[in-house]
């Protein structure tokens, strides 16, 4: 027999919270969405998630789909995904701890790597699977979501081993049409995804300038590559190799001389052709830049910062971004 997939919950009702949520139910897999009571009025006033773009679905609430705005409503023994962004995750775990039944599991796709350490301190290591998403969503002013690419999205166990939970998981979200694997390396996918998020967010919210368009700039890919080099040192110190991934092949920019990335990425960015009225290809970070809202600078940054400097691992340039990210952050205390 196949692995038993326990009740579904999705934490969050940000753009990626609704997506998922949305993708499970219009494939007929029953989800229980946990919105803030804010988000959750928003969405039964519209009466329905609506994502466009790469994901096409206008899933109405109740049937498959329930909305909750209390996390004692969330059903019990549910494998539970944390969608919140990492400097909201703290909040949403103690919102779950203080209030919902003993999930089966839990998971969270933040950036980074902190919000394992922070899941399993709550939930215990043993409920703990590892995570990863790069599918691509923004919410717009009209309430839609939009949704840019399905990315790729992994489930595995922090052990690195392989589980019937991991692999049910990955095919509940597979079966909903997000392409999703599970695998026994999680933690590889885990960090080089953190190697590419410190090297691109830092780059295209320092540079002002969207994440197609960096490879233009010799000095911005030189900058990538120096904050990617440093997070990949941190992992390799903890016995933690890099591995090429949809989106963020790290193990073969790392094999590569500087030199031969600027190339690689100038001749990707020269064969970029912008499709009409869509929008620019910005980072989370840079988004949240814009709109004013508080970014992830601790989660990635101030994280990835205090483990080199547990570690003895000297990572100059990552300490300098934060610096930097830290200063310009719309979510700095005044």
């Amino acid at each position: 027999m196949g692995a038993v997939t326990p009740p579904l919950a999705v934490v969050g009702a940000g753009s990626l919270g609704q997506s998922f949520a949305a993708a499970l139910a219009a494939s007929g897999q029953a989800v229980t969405l946990l919105a803030t009571p804010r988000s959750a009025e928003a969405l039964r006033a519209a009466g329905a998630i609506r994502l466009h773009g790469a994901l096409e679905l206008t899933v109405p609430l109740g049937g498959a789909l329930r909305l909750v705005a209390e996390a004692g409503a969330l059903p019990p023994g549910a494998g539970v995904v944390f969608t919140p962004k990492g400097h909201q995750l703290a909040a949403a775990v103690a919102q779950v701890v203080a209030g919902a039944p003993d999930p089966a599991w839990v998971a969270g796709i933040q950036n980074g790597v902190v919000k394992d350490d922070l899941l399993a301190a709550a939930f215990g290591a043993e409920r703990t699977l590892g995570a990863v998403t790069i599918l691509g969503a923004a919410r717009e002013s009209d309430g839609r979501v939009a949704v840019a690419s399905r990315g790729a999205t992994y489930f595995g166990e922090l052990t690195d081993s392989s589980s019937e939970r991991a692999t049910a998981a990955a095919a509940a979200f597979a079966a909903a049409g997000v392409p999703t694997e599970a695998v026994a390396n999680i933690r590889t996918v885990t960090w080089s995804k953190m190697c590419n998020a410190a090297g691109l967010f830092a780059v295209t919210c320092l540079g002002r300038i969207s994440s197609d368009r960096f490879g233009h700039f010799p000095e911005l890919v030189r900058a990538y590559m120096g904050l990617i080099r440093e997070t990949a040192s941190v992992a390799a110190v903890q016995g933690i190799p890099m591995g090429d991934f949809p989106g963020f092949p790290i193990r073969t920019y790392l094999g590569r001389s500087d030199d031969a990335n600027v190339a690689w990425f100038a001749e990707r960015a020269a064969s970029s052709k912008p499709v009409p009225g869509a929008p620019a290809s910005r980072t989370s970070m840079y988004q949240d830049l814009l709109a004013g809202r508080p970014m992830e600078v601790e989660a990635i940054y101030g994280d990835v910062v205090a483990r080199g400097e547990r570690l003895g691992v000297a990572v100059p340039r990552l300490t300098l971004a934060r610096d930097l990210l830290r200063a310009i952050d719309p979510g700095r205390a005044s």
